[in-house]
């Protein structure tokens, strides 16, 4: 059975207080463009909300223990065929962690036979070198390996787990193998004075790529949100240095940094507008627009045309 998530205390921080953001409130256009749209060319798979680290931003749903039918291979084989003729190009392996599912490499095959290009998203627990070996063999193209921060300690507190140097041993595992090295860090208060590190991390461990994704606040994030929403100074700050690195790295790693909302004039379209970049099949089959959608009623998966979920969520809008 799935354990529960992890909760930092919020007795003595207003949960529902969001910091107060320069320029006022949101400002929304009063006749925004329609963009015409095709089908969703970036589809993520969630085989599993299982997973062995607990961080306090996960973006499971806050009832993800509650969802235990997962789909099996058949019916994942056929979500991915569905999603091909649909038009998707590139496949995410996500979850929870999906190395936990053991039909895993049988899935990789299959999206290679359908010609998707393939990431694996992993907090790099269970990739050993002989599981690696078995997803290169069949066709897996990139792998992206999570860090919660550049220090074991932390690193290991943000996920109640103690999993820095397996990581470690994960990140030469994937150089390796030749794979594009592609390193994400979840940011938050916690961890953003530390992103000069961060970044000396990854540029040690050859990584062609870092994410600096500043934290979502939906699912488990929002449950903590309170304790983790970084100061408008705290991101302006790393941003600064975000560029200061790319002015000096170049091209040996690129590095992408986005704001939340909460610091911006106006929110960002949820996802590129849904149904206009990705779709998300979570482990039961519900058909997502966006990782917080469990919210909504939409169909599952079960008996139903992927095309016809894809227009019950309102693709293209």
């Amino acid at each position: 059975m799935a354990q529960a998530r992890r909760v930092i205390p919020i007795q003595s921080q207003p949960a529902a207080a969001a910091p107060a953001v320069a320029g006022g409130p949101f400002q929304v256009p009063q006749n925004p463009p329609v963009v015409p749209s095709g089908p969703p060319l970036w589809l993520l798979a969630e085989l599993t909300y299982r997973c062995p680290l607990h961080c306090v931003f996960c973006y499971n749903p806050l009832g993800y223990a509650n969802v235990r039918d997962e789909l099996d291979t058949g019916e994942w084989v056929d979500v991915l065929r569905q999603a091909r003729a649909l038009g998707a190009a590139q496949l995410g392996f996500s979850g929870g962690e999906p190395l936990l599912r053991e039909d895993l490499e049988e899935l990789v095959a299959e999206a290679r036979r359908l010609g998707f290009y393939t990431n694996l998203i992993t907090s790099g627990v269970g990739l050993t070198e002989q599981r690696i070996g078995a997803l290169k063999a069949a066709g897996l193209d990139h792998i992206q390996l999570s860090f919660q921060d550049s220090t074991r300690e932390m690193n290991d507190f943000l996920s109640n787990t103690k999993t820095f140097a397996l990581k470690q041993r994960v990140a030469e595992l994937i150089k390796r193998h030749d794979y594009p090295m592609v390193m994400n860090c979840v940011l938050h208060r916690y961890n953003l004075p530390h992103i000069a590190q961060i970044i000396d991390m990854a540029l040690a461990m050859g990584a062609e790529y870092l994410e600096l994704a500043n934290t979502q606040y939906y699912g488990w994030a929002l449950k903590n949100r309170a304790q983790l929403m970084p100061t408008l100074e705290q991101l302006r700050q790393a941003e600064a240095v975000v560029n200061d690195y790319r002015a000096r790295i170049g091209n040996r790693c690129r590095l992408l940094f986005v704001v939340p909302d909460y610091h911006e004039d106006r929110p960002k379209a949820c996802m590129s507008g849904w149904g206009s970049i990705f779709l998300g099949v979570a482990p039961d089959g519900a058909a997502l627009p966006c990782h917080n959608a469990r919210e909504l009623i939409l169909p599952p998966f079960h008996g139903h045309p992927y095309k016809r979920l894809t227009i019950a969520i309102g693709g293209g809008r």
